[in-house]
């Protein structure tokens, strides 16, 4: 009986085609994990935007507690909300009505079912402010040049802003 073993059987066709059919599966996968994942920063990158827009605005308007929270007009899916809380300073002062605020702007979108979220923070200063006059500070302590004692700082006598006239 004569043989022919030069060509391939049907089982390791078989194997073969199933070999590549799972390489081409994980290719497929790495893409769309890949576009997934551009989708994800687009919108991260659109919320932050967003965020340092309603910012912006807000600290021209100098953050006014009256609306503290919203949606955008030109993007669907975003809205915001605004928390504006006392911050405890020893710089503040009820004399002169200064009052530093922990200011906290947070952008919200949902991305694959799940709520995200990016958050800005800054303290403003509640008030009206001026500089310290030069006369309000001590001079600094003289500091001998020995490699012994390090230079002291110069000292503030006076942390509390000033009321402008």
């Amino acid at each position: 009986m004569l043989r022919n073993d030069k060509g391939f059987t049907l089982l390791e066709i078989i194997i073969a085609l199933t070999i590549l059919a799972g390489g081409i599966l994980m290719l497929i996968q790495m893409f769309s994990g890949s576009i997934n994942q551009g989708t994800q920063a687009d919108r991260y990158q659109n919320a932050v935007y967003l965020a340092q827009q309603k910012f912006s605005q807000m600290e021209m308007e100098q953050f006014p507690t009256e609306t503290t929270e919203g949606s955008f007009e030109n993007l669907e899916g975003y809205h915001w909300q605004l928390e504006v809380l006392p911050y405890e300073s020893p710089l503040n002062n009820e004399d002169a009505r200064i009052q530093i605020q922990k200011i906290s702007l947070r952008v919200f979108w949902e991305d694959l079912e799940q709520e995200k979220e990016v958050r800005l923070v800054t303290l403003n200063i509640h008030g009206k402010t001026r500089t310290a006059p030069a006369d309000t500070l001590q001079a600094p302590t003289p500091t001998t040049t020995t490699a012994q004692k390090a230079p002291t700082a110069p000292k503030i006598k006076n942390l509390n802003p000033l009321r402008l006239p």
